[in-house]
């Protein structure tokens, strides 16, 4: 990229991953930096951008700030804090407890994808993570790390579905990964719904995601929450529509096509993705440096 196409870059993000591939920001900020940096650079406004720049880096390392259906949210090391409406707080509250509540051999398992401790003050709910987590919202991941994401999804939400639940607000803002375990941490359940149940709510920001048999029936099924796994793994390759539409030119058509479909079992999504992850990617663990 040229000198002024960095500085308009710079200019228009929000977030560091609005700039730079977050798996390998470090590199990247660096190469940034040897065309911009105010004693290489002289061009009109290159100081400024370059000043930008190390802003949204200062602001990654020190912790992520945005906002969710409740209201703002700040993740730092350990710990996240949800700040906003008390009653969608206490309703997270409540339903991430009964989640941690649960003792079958499942559920033991999947307890490492929910916080390992929550308090609930007034307007501010806290959670505590065994490890640090960085939240899916900004972020844009290769295909590598986009499929061991999406695998977990389909996993957590196959075991909602075999608990009789939906989560239904699957998203950027709710999921968080740990490049430490290669694994990832569920932090809100505003919409958490008994299967069969009748939906009350859904995140009004990821509106146009959820099936359209919902807004008819308002029946929570398992395919509400496949939908929102796929459309949020389509952000993380590069759509911020999460539609996936934008992705048929540039990754492999198969994994598109599998992001398009519409599934309803559970268990048999996640088998299909499984195969497909067999038959097209090696396995081999890579890294995620954020």
């Amino acid at each position: 990229m040229t000198p002024q196409e960095y500085i308009d870059k710079i200019n228009n993000a929000s977030h560091l991953g609005d700039v730079v591939d977050l798996s390998n920001w470090r590199k990247h900020y660096a190469d940034i930096a040897k065309v911009l940096h105010p004693d290489v650079c002289s061009i009109p406004g290159a100081a400024g951008a370059f000043a930008r720049l190390n802003g949204l880096k200062e602001g990654w390392e020190k912790g992520y700030r945005f906002v969710d259906d409740a209201g703002a949210v700040r993740a730092q090391n350990q710990t996240i804090t949800f700040v906003g409406d008390p009653t969608l707080l206490m309703q997270s509250y409540r339903n991430c407890g009964y989640l941690k509540s649960l003792n079958s051999p499942a559920a033991q398992h999947f307890k490492r994808y929910l916080p390992a401790s929550m308090s609930l003050d007034g307007e501010a709910l806290t959670l505590q993570l065994s490890h640090w987590a960085a939240p899916l919202t900004g972020l844009t991941l290769s295909q590598g790390h986009a499929n061991w994401i999406l695998s977990r999804l389909l996993e957590f939400s196959a075991w909602l579905a075999q608990e009789g639940w939906t989560h239904g607000g699957i998203n950027p803002e709710s999921v968080f990964v740990v490049p430490e375990t290669h694994g990832i941490i569920i932090g809100s359940f505003y919409h958490l719904t008994s299967r069969e149940g009748t939906v009350k709510t859904i995140s009004a920001k990821y509106k146009h995601w959820y099936p359209n048999a919902l807004f008819v029936d308002k029946i929570a099924q398992p395919i509400t929450d496949l939908e929102l796994c796929k459309r949020t793994t389509a952000v993380l390759l590069g759509d911020p529509s999460g539609m996936g539409v934008k992705l048929q030119k540039t990754h492999l058509k198969s994994y598109i096509d599998f992001l398009l479909t519409a599934h309803t079992d559970a268990y048999e999504c996640y088998d299909k993705y499984r195969k497909l992850l067999e038959k097209h990617f090696p396995k081999k663990f890579v890294p995620l440096n954020l």
